[in-house]
């Protein structure tokens, strides 16, 4: 693609009162130099077949609507399709805008091409339940593709002109989606295909609607250095070709192109890290094809005898082709101009494939109409036949989709939302993930997500094409710093880390207001941020919460602040504490080393229960308060009324660390609408169920008993917490912790 070709290309002028034969006639003309004089004539009778079905529809750019799928048609003529792709590429959207049904085309045009038509209308537009319509476009794209690839072949064309006269949609925002849509999903369909010359198409114009003004910046720096570069590379392709000549090479061809516009921003986004253009050294490369591989590397001596090579620079993708079969030689060389210049050199064979890539073996010949493909490309599409016919019932489509995943767009999924946004994560993100990139009252609030209607835990991944609906409470924020785990995007993380700090600034601000409430009671003084409070208007509000954060922390005094607001009460408070005895001072005693192992720590200043004294043949426990740590037995009486938070994974320094025994008995009024719910919360705790039964009671109503094994019995209190939200529909009749 040289600048006349972009230029060419991104000047799309509409075609008005013209005949649209013109454009039917150069079709004929390129097919004529590959397919048979009677086969022509097969591509005037479509024209006229689909000019009279659209009749006087019109596009947005209020040209003929018939100039669409004749615009598409010639894009398609470069890969070199047979008679029926181009009858069908004419005809692409009778079935689906027209009146004319599929049983009429075939009764016209014969069953292949009828087939084709209609199989675009199924890749088109689907009409299936909202949820699955994409998973089903996508299944049914690349069932269509592994049956017959002139299906994409004719999609891809078809989408090069629409994007192409994009800029006559009067939404902006759809074009936006337009383009996004075309840049993640149809650009590497191309390049999956090796479609070189639609995926150029496809992401330029794609890259000139999101970014405009970097498009406009290269191409203008692209016009100014090498606008006139025709005159200076014709000179080199004959100096070339004289030199090659000489060395006895025959039979061969010299190209050159001009890197495009995105594929000059590509690299100085993914490889450069900037934006600087001159730090491109290959905008300008040369191709050399020739009848053999011997005759490649023959051409490789003679050029690397001629100029200095970059030796680091010589890739040779013939001994060692890419992953796509792409075989060629590239060497970039010194001295020819001011600047490095890539070589490439190649077979014709090779260069069909660099260019045209699965297409090229799909070129059907005027007296062959079988497909030759390559023994590697063969078991490739035997793969996608083998994918789409395994997993065509809908009972399977999370197979389906996973194999999907590993055929395309590997690194990045992309995921609906019940409105069709797409979101873009990486393919490893989790649900969780995902509701972090919707909204934060969404995630802020998540209970559960619903992936293609089926619930899934917080922890699952999805696929690409997956449509998930987030499930959200009510009244109350579920977020919590066991999310952590389960989010694997920076941002998502970034946004948990912030929301929980602002929380546990709240939480201890509000504790901190509760102690600071007590000595203002003490000394009758009006409460904090009440009605008749002094401290609120004599302070700024960040820095009175400021100074009461530091007082919690014990890093500055409550009395400090009485004392600037309060100044008499504080004297009369010092004057009381001059009067009082002095306190006779005890040393404490340092309590003996206990053997136990408390929360993975040893602690030395725990202490053990008075009232069980544990043995050491004991299973223990260990209780947190403001008095310090201390060791129970499991049937202690004073744990009876222990808050679970407060609780401990204790164990003797000699034994490996205790496992748990927490049983749940719980009453429900439905169990169908809850059981989901209660399962959601194990789920978000990372809490495993052992053993769960239920049984009906007379009175209607359903039991359910889970056993669990844990290990941190603290875990438990946020448990009991979240189901307290279900007070009225569940009754928690007993838990225990064995």
């Amino acid at each position: 693609m040289d600048i006349k070709e972009i230029d060419s290309f991104f000047d799309y002028k509409p075609i008005y009162d013209e005949d649209p034969q013109f454009i039917v006639d150069d079709i004929i003309y390129v097919a004529s130099k590959y397919l048979a004089i009677e086969k022509l004539e097969l591509i005037q009778k479509a024209y006229d077949f689909a000019k009279s079905a659209h009749a006087w529809e019109k596009r947005l750019s209020w040209e003929p609507y018939l100039i669409h799928p004749l615009k598409a048609t010639q894009f398609l003529m470069e890969i070199k399709p047979d008679i029926s792709s181009i009858q069908a590429c004419i005809m692409h959207d009778i079935i689906e805008d027209t009146s004319i049904s599929y049983e009429e085309i075939k009764e016209e045009f014969g069953n292949e091409v009828a087939d084709l038509c209609e199989w675009l209308v199924k890749v088109s537009k689907i009409k299936y339940k909202w949820e699955d319509r994409h998973l089903e476009t996508l299944k049914k794209t690349f069932l269509a593709m592994a049956k017959d690839l002139r299906v994409i072949f004719i999609k891809l064309a078809d989408r090069i002109h629409n994007i192409q006269t994009l800029q006559y949609h009067p939404n902006i925002e759809k074009r936006i989606k337009i383009a996004e849509e075309t840049l993640k999903i149809y650009v590497p369909v191309a390049k999956r295909l090796w479609l070189y010359h639609y995926q150029l198409y496809l992401e330029n114009w794609s890259f000139m609607v999101l970014q405009p003004d970097e498009f406009d910046r290269i191409l203008n720096y692209l016009k100014k250095y090498f606008g006139e570069w025709e005159k200076y590379t014709e000179r080199w392709i004959k100096l070339i070709t004289n030199m090659l000549k000489k060395e006895g090479i025959s039979d061969f061809e010299v190209k050159w192109r001009i890197k495009s516009p995105y594929r000059v921003y590509e690299k100085l986004e993914k490889k450069y890290n900037t934006s600087d253009l001159s730090s491109v050294m290959d905008f300008i490369a040369y191709r050399v094809i020739t009848k053999s591989v011997w005759d490649c590397y023959m051409v490789l001596w003679i050029i690397h005898k001629n100029y200095t090579p970059l030796i680091k620079k010589i890739k040779d993708y013939i001994a060692v082709p890419k992953f796509n079969w792409y075989k060629s030689i590239h060497t970039t060389i010194l001295w020819m101009f001011r600047f490095p210049v890539e070589i490439q050199i190649r077979t014709y064979e090779m260069d069909d494939v660099a260019e045209f890539g699965v297409a090229a073996h799909f070129a059907y010949s005027e007296k062959n109409a079988s497909v030759s493909v390559s023994q590697q490309q063969s078991q490739w599409i035997k793969r996608l036949q083998r994918i789409v016919d395994a997993y065509k019932s809908s009972d399977e489509k999370e197979l389906f989709k996973d194999e999907l995943n590993i055929e395309v767009l590997q690194k990045w999924i992309f995921i609906y939302t019940p409105g069709w946004d797409v979101i873009e994560l990486p393919g490893w993100a989790t649900v969780l993930d995902f509701a972090f990139n919707v909204h934060s009252e969404i995630w802020l609030k998540f209970k559960n997500a619903l992936v293609n209607r089926e619930i899934k835990p917080i922890s699952y991944v999805p696929n690409n094409g997956d449509i998930i609906h987030i499930n959200v409470f009510k009244n109350k924020y579920s977020a919590n710093k066991h999310w952590l785990e389960f989010l694997h995007t920076p941002t998502a993380k970034t946004q948990l880390m912030r929301y929980l700090r602002s929380q546990d600034k709240k939480e201890r601000l509000d504790k901190s207001i509760h102690d600071f409430n007590k000595i203002l009671k003490d000394f009758w003084l009006a409460n904090y941020d009440s009605d008749k409070d002094k401290i609120v208007k004599f302070f700024d509000r960040h820095e009175i919460e400021r100074r009461l954060l530091l007082a919690f922390e014990k890093k500055d005094s409550y009395w400090n602040i009485i004392k600037v607001v309060y100044p008499e009460v504080f004297a009369s408070r010092e004057r009381s504490r001059t009067q009082k005895n002095k306190i006779e001072k005890h040393e404490t005693k340092k309590p003996d080393y206990i053997p136990v192992v408390v929360d993975n720590n040893k602690f030395i200043n725990c202490t053990i229960c008075a009232e069980c004294k544990p043995n050491i043949w004991d299973k223990i426990i260990s209780k947190s308060s403001k008095y310090g740590i201390k060791i129970h037995t499991m049937n202690c009486k004073a744990l009876r009324t222990v808050s679970f938070v407060n609780l401990l994974e204790a164990h003797w320094d000699w034994e490996k660390a205790q496992e748990y025994n927490f049983l749940l008995k719980i009453k429900m009024l439905d169990k169908y609408m809850w059981i989901l719910d209660i399962m959601s919360a194990y789920s978000q705790l990372n809490f495993p169920i052992s053993q769960m039964t239920t049984k009906n009671s007379e009175d209607w109503t359903s039991i359910l008993i889970i056993q669990s094994i844990i290990s941190n019995p603290a875990k438990i209190w946020y448990l009991l917490k979240d189901l307290k939200n279900y007070t009225g529909s569940i009754d928690i009749l007993r838990k225990k912790i064995e």
